[in-house]
């Protein structure tokens, strides 16, 4: 009788784990598809890079400060991933100019070389600005290029549009910012918001600069081969922060 008893009470303990399971299964949506294409050149390891190299972006965009913005924000990203140096180079005409030969993968070699040399940087990043609309709901279009000027090779690319009035878009910008273990803070004009207050996933579909900072995060994990939460990339899907 005793057995019995015992028997039963495992049998529906296990079919309680398997219907939570199956219940948690249900309420954990699938990781999304990209709004990105990425490239990463076989066996290159950015272990060894000490110092990356930011140019100014070239902004195709008609909103005249979304290159000047989105650069800030890309540097800001990879300098919070604390795996190298990052320089931003001075928006002089020989930054620019190589920014503009580096277009669609193509770049002029010495030039990259010469600023590689004076900026002593490993890597140099090309960004650009494919579409902007800083307005409710905003949308972002960037591509990223990264260039080992010693190899003479584009190393990695990200190229994407993020769209704010996709949900799983928004529902990412909300995750970022949601609060969590490791919160993210955030900065609006001269206004810090703490995230612990529930609005700033909501603030940052509605402001250009908490969203490009968003994208910059996403972009430059993408550009270095790391994973992201909720997004299968070529790196995997990262658990939720």
């Amino acid at each position: 009788m005793a057995r019995a008893v015992l028997l039963a009470a495992l049998v529906a303990a296990l079919t309680g784990c398997h219907l939570l399971t199956a219940f948690r299964a249900r309420r954990t949506p699938p990781p999304a598809e990209p709004t990105f294409s990425e490239y990463h050149l076989t066996g290159w390891q950015w272990e060894g890079v000490s110092r990356v190299l930011v140019l100014p972006a070239l902004n195709e965009s008609p909103y005249t400060r979304a290159g000047t913005e989105v650069r800030d924000a890309l540097t800001s990203a990879l300098q919070r991933l604390g795996r190298f140096e990052v320089v931003a180079a001075p928006p002089d005409d020989r930054a620019v100019l190589a920014a503009v030969v580096h277009r669609g993968g193509a770049f002029d070699e010495g030039l990259m070389l010469e600023l590689a040399r004076t900026f002593r940087a490993d890597v140099i990043v090309h960004p650009t600005v494919t579409h902007s609309s800083p307005y409710p709901r905003p949308r972002l279009g960037l591509i990223l290029q990264a260039v080992a000027p010693g190899e003479g090779k584009v190393i990695a690319s990200v190229d994407g549009l993020w769209d704010t009035s996709d949900p799983v878009v928004a529902e990412r910008v909300r995750a970022y910012y949601r609060p969590g273990p490791a919160p993210h803070p955030v900065r609006a004009r001269n206004h810090v918001i703490a995230t612990d207050d529930g609005f700033a996933g909501e603030l940052a579909l509605e402001s250009p600069a908490l969203f490009q900072r968003f994208v910059a995060y996403e972009a430059g994990n993408v550009l270095l081969g790391l994973p992201l939460p909720g997004v299968v990339t070529g790196a995997g899907v990262a658990c939720d922060p």
